[in-house]
């Protein structure tokens, strides 16, 4: 997709690969990047260098989400390009069965994971589909290829984004609207202690 003077929302976008992808999109000549993050002042200083919006949400909660896309429409007329990168880590530690995670960590993973892709997703389609043209960048991860050993409910739930993804993809593409899975390995961010 060209990204010159298009209208961009990035998840996740305060930090890590969020962050990079914001940086990347103004210097292919964005139109707008929507920079949004569950903290506040990180959300405020990409925004601030990359001369986009900041907008502080809770991706668990469909109603903050929605709320976003609303705003960002009416300011800039459309979402050309949405990017869902929030995401968490925890795992199976100290017992190292595939059950150990507690069930509010999976509820968290399976809305932070999942969950806040179909909401992006239903808040951006309408417009996108009356336009005929839109794209989304899922990222999930690489454990949702293969599985992380020693993290069920993250590589349950990167697996479950895929899958999201795909019919995401399948049900849109002859609506105009593109989709892509972003699948990386580890990266050296602040989610897995090394910056």
């Amino acid at each position: 997709m060209d990204i010159k003077d298009k209208v961009v929302v990035v998840t996740g976008g305060g930090n890590g690969i969020g962050k990079a992808l914001c940086e990347r999109f103004a210097a292919e000549g964005a139109a707008h990047i929507a920079v949004v993050d569950l903290e506040q002042e990180a959300a405020a200083s990409v925004a601030e260098a990359v001369g986009g919006s900041a907008h502080q949400v809770n991706v668990r909660d469909e109603s903050q989400i929605a709320a976003m896309v609303a705003e960002v429409e009416n300011a800039q007329g459309r979402i050309d390009l949405c990017c869902s990168y929030a995401g968490i880590i925890a795992s199976d530690a100290p017992q190292w069965w595939a059950t150990s995670a507690s069930n509010d960590t999976w509820a968290a993973m399976w809305d932070i994971h999942v969950m806040s892709h179909v909401w992006a997703a239903r808040a951006c389609l309408p417009g996108m589909i009356e336009r005929g043209s839109g794209y989304f960048v899922n990222t999930a991860s690489a454990a949702g290829l293969l599985n992380q050993i020693g993290d069920a409910a993250y590589s349950t739930t990167k697996h479950a984004a895929i899958g999201f993804a795909e019919a995401l993809a399948i049900t849109h593409g002859g609506d105009g609207i593109g989709v892509s899975c972003l699948c990386p390995q580890a990266v050296a961010t602040r989610m897995i202690g090394t910056v």
